[in-house]
């Protein structure tokens, strides 16, 4: 009757028994001692002996929302990137931080630090080092004036080459084939250093016509303030989709075993 393990009289009052009972605690504690630490050295990667990386994000919806009180941030890029680190349980910490001071953080390599929701290229590369694809969105777009030189269906080229002013990002990738057509054509367009929201009020302004942008953003920058519908509005290229992956863009410092373990989840 009842559970659990039983004793056998004969062994419980021996004193042979007794002896070789307390003579084998030790010897067994320290097998298992032997046996856990060479464990540890095998699996030298496990999330526990790994440091912890801060993750730098925007307030830029929809891809990442700060949310009150310490509560992580939502949005498209951040969910899929939540789900990973749960399922590895990498150390991190998430921090509100400008998409320029991010840069300046990863580049100077002096902080374990990744951007979260960057576009990949040869000069970021050089600079620092990039994880698995965390979020693949819509094809690019763009966001214009309702006054400007510019229609639905135009190709990139015929955009770029038209007279309606170019606004674009300070420092910022909107994918190697973009980036190498306005390389093309020097001096053509404005940079702003500000972040979204700010961009956009240089459009209403008519400081410049139009920005190359993803449809996601577009939609929830609009419906952000109703306001901007009046000026501004989506177009779409004709060129064939681009899609290009945003990753998290992390100085050179962060181990490769972290950026290995969260690739591996992430895929």
């Amino acid at each position: 009757m009842g559970g659990g393990l039983r004793r056998t009289p004969g062994l419980a009052r021996s004193p042979v028994a007794r002896f070789w009972s307390r003579a084998a605690l030790p010897a067994l504690a320290i097998l298992a001692g032997a046996l856990g630490s060479g464990l540890a050295r095998a699996t030298g990667t496990e999330p526990a002996s790994l440091p912890t990386v801060d993750l730098l994000y925007q307030d830029r919806p929809p891809y990442y929302v700060p949310q009150p009180g310490r509560q992580p941030p939502t949005g498209l890029v951040v969910a899929p990137l939540r789900r990973a680190l749960e399922r590895t349980g990498l150390p991190h910490r998430w921090v509100l931080t400008p998409a320029v001071r991010q840069l300046l953080m990863v580049e100077s390599g002096e902080h374990l630090v990744c951007g979260v929701g960057w576009f990949r290229n040869p000069a970021r590369e050089a600079r620092g080092q990039f994880s698995a694809p965390v979020y693949r969105g819509q094809h690019l777009a763009m966001i214009a004036r309702r006054d400007a030189p510019l229609r639905e269906g135009m190709s990139l080229r015929e955009a770029l080459d038209s007279p309606a002013r170019l606004l674009v990002k300070q420092g910022y990738s909107y994918g190697a084939e973009l980036d190498a057509l306005i390389a093309e054509r020097p001096g053509r367009a404005t940079q702003g250093s500000g972040e979204v929201g700010q961009l956009l009020r240089m459009l209403q302004a008519s400081h410049a016509d139009w920005m190359p942008a993803a449809p996601e953003e577009v939609q929830a920058q609009l419906q952000r303030d109703d306001s901007r519908e009046k000026t501004l509005h989506l177009l779409h290229f004709s060129d064939p989709p681009v899609i290009v992956p945003r990753h998290l863009y992390c100085n050179k410092a962060v181990p490769a075993a972290w950026l290995e373990r969260l690739g591996a989840a992430l895929r």
